[in-house]
C-alpha cells in the first residue's frame, strides 16, 4: 500500500503540491479564493493521478501475467528445457502410424524412468500405447459378424493395454478436468479389459466401469467425433443379454453419425444396420462412409483406423446388396 501512495503522489504534477501548502499561510479571503480555484482544477487533478494509478495498475497485472506464464511454462517443461526426448515424441505422434507410435512410446519410457512422477509423460505414453494397439487392432471396431477378440488381439490388448492403463489412472486422477485424459483413460480400459474377452467381461463389473466412463465421454460430443456414442453404441450392441441392446446400439450409432457424419460413425450404423437386417439402409451408410473423408478434427482418432473402415465398408457393401438382391430374388 505505501508503494501504491507513493506511485500516486509521485504521479501528481509538482504545481498541485505547492498550492495546497500554500494554502496553509494564506488570508481567509486568499484562501477562499484560491480554494475555489482549487476545486474547479480538482476534476482534473484527480483524472490525472486516475491515469497515472490505472497506468501502473496496467503494468503491474502485465508483469504478473507474464511472471505466471514463465512459471507455468517451467512447470510443464519440468523446472527447464522440455525434454528433447518428449519433444521428439511429439513430433512422431502428429505423424502418426504405427511405427511413429511405437518409436515415441519407447522415448517417453526413457523420459519417464528420468521422471516417474510426472503426471504429463504418463499421460503421453499411454496416449501413444493406445494409437499403437488402435492401429494393431482396428481399434476393436464392430464388424457385420462376430468380434475382433482374436488371440492375436488379445495378446496386444493384455500387454501394451495393460502397461497403458495404470499411467491413463494416474494421469487421470492429475488431470480430473481433462477431456484428453478422460479419453485416454476409456481407450485403455477398453484395451485391457477386452484381452479377458469382450463378451465375458461385459457382465462383470468391468461392463459397469467401462458403460461408467462412456457415459463420461457421452458428456463431450465434440470430442473425437462423439466418440462417446460409438463407445456406448458398440457395447450395448455386443454385450449379451441382459446387459445388452439392440435398442441401445442403434439409439448411440445413429446418434454418433447424427451429430458427426464421420467415417467411422457412418460406418458403424452401416454395420448395425445389416445386423438388424435393415440391408437397405446399412448399404446406403455403407456407401456414406466410403464417401466421407478422413476426419482432420484435432481430438479424432479416425485416421489410425481409415484403411479398416474403407475396407470393412466396402464389403459391408457389397454384403448388404447381396443380401437385398437375395430377397428380392425370393418375392
Amino acid at each position: 500500500m505505501r508503494s501504491a501512495a507513493l506511485v500516486l503522489l509521485a504521479c501528481l504534477p509538482s504545481s498541485t503540491a505547492v498550492h495546497v501548502c500554500d494554502n496553509i499561510a494564506l488570508p481567509s479571503h486568499r484562501r477562499s479564493r484560491q480554494q475555489q480555484q482549487h476545486r474547479q482544477r480538482q476534476p482534473v487533478v484527480l483524472l490525472a493521478a486516475a491515469d497515472a494509478a490505472s497506468e501502473a495498475k496496467e503494468k503491474l497485472g502485465s508483469w504478473f501475467s507474464s511472471q505466471r506464464t514463465a512459471m507455468m511454462s517451467k512447470a510443464q517443461s519440468g523446472g527447464g528445457a522440455m525434454d528433447p526426448q518428449r519433444k521428439q515424441a511429439s513430433d512422431l505422434m502428429k505423424k502418426r502410424g504405427v511405427a511413429n507410435a511405437d518409436k515415441a512410446a519407447g522415448l517417453l519410457r526413457s523420459a519417464l524412468k528420468r521422471d516417474p512422477d510426472n503426471a504429463e509423460i504418463k499421460l503421453e505414453l499411454a496416449d501413444a500405447l493406445n494409437m499403437v494397439i488402435r492401429i494393431k487392432t482396428n481399434a476393436n471396431s464392430l464388424v457385420i459378424e462376430g468380434t475382433q477378440d482374436s488371440p492375436a488381439f488379445k495378446k496386444i490388448w493384455r500387454e501394451l493395454g495393460g502397461e497403458a492403463l495404470p499411467l491413463a489412472l494416474d494421469a487421470r486422477k492429475a488431470f480430473p478436468k481433462s477431456v484428453k485424459a478422460l479419453s485416454v483413460h476409456a481407450d485403455a480400459f477398453l484395451f485391457s479389459s477386452s484381452s479377458k474377452g469382450i463378451i465375458k467381461q461385459a457382465l462383470t463389473g468391468v461392463g459397469k466401469k467401462y458403460v461408467a466412463l462412456a457415459k463420461e465421454l457421452y458428456a463431450h460430443p465434440e470430442w473425437d467425433g462423439a466418440v462417446g456414442c460409438a463407445f456406448l453404441g458398440g457395447f450395448y450392441s455386443v454385450a449379451p443379454w441382459p446387459v445388452g441392446s439392440r435398442d441401445k446400439a442403434v439409439k448411440f450409432l445413429n446418434e454418433g453419425a447424427r451429430r458427426a457424419p464421420t467415417k467411422r460413425n457412418l460406418y458403424y450404423v452401416g454395420v448395425i444396420s445389416y445386423q438388424g437386417g435393415e440391408f437397405a439402409k446399412a448399404a446406403e451408410y455403407f456407401k456414406k462412409a466410403l464417401k466421407a473423408p478422413v476426419s482432420k478434427e484435432p481430438t479424432s482418432t479416425e485416421v489410425d483406423i481409415a484403411e479398416f473402415l474403407a475396407d470393412r465398408s466396402k464389403k459391408g457393401l457389397q454384403a448388404a446388396e447381396e443380401a437385398l438382391a437375395k430377397q428380392a430374388a425370393e418375392r
